[in-house]
């Protein structure tokens, strides 16, 4: 005979165990379905940018690509090929949702500053936004530097 069939296991440990699980359960569906606890993000806080940049970026035939404000037509910057490769990647991304939804390049960028410091760069013409601070100071930083040129403004 085994131990066990002299000691049974305590039938009140069980009934509190079941009732712990049980209770987690409940509470977890209860929050979820109620939403007790809402996002406190300073993303939420903040929707409205305080400065919004319309950007065009256009591609030469030396493969340089040439960043203007689409609404004064002044040249920001001219990227050179083999460098910027983040600001490269992120507007092909861009261009191929474009091209995948038939929509031409007529609409310009939006480049995104909010007053918690948020920087995101958007497409309105797809509805895509990407949050630039995700990838890190530096990719975040190399379309900052449209906004403090003079010809931002």
């Amino acid at each position: 005979m085994s131990a066990i069939d002299h000691e049974p296991f305590p039938k009140g440990a069980l009934f509190a165990a079941g009732s712990l699980i049980a209770f987690s359960l409940i509470a977890a569906a209860v929050g979820r379905y109620q939403n007790l606890n809402p996002p406190v993000d300073s993303i939420v806080s903040a929707p409205i940018p305080s400065t919004v940049l319309k950007l065009r970026f256009i591609d030469e035939a030396d493969g340089s690509v040439i960043v203007r404000n689409a609404e004064t037509g002044a040249t920001l910057d001219t990227i050179v090929p083999g460098e910027d490769a983040f600001i490269r990647a992120v507007m092909r991304g861009f261009v191929r949702d474009r091209k995948a939804r038939k929509i031409g390049a007529e609409v310009p960028f939006n480049l995104s500053l909010y007053p918690n410091k948020r920087l995101t760069m958007s497409d309105p013409t797809t509805g895509k936004e990407i949050d630039l601070r995700a990838f890190g100071p530096t990719n975040e930083g190399a379309f900052a530097r449209f906004l403090a040129t003079p010809e931002a403004r």
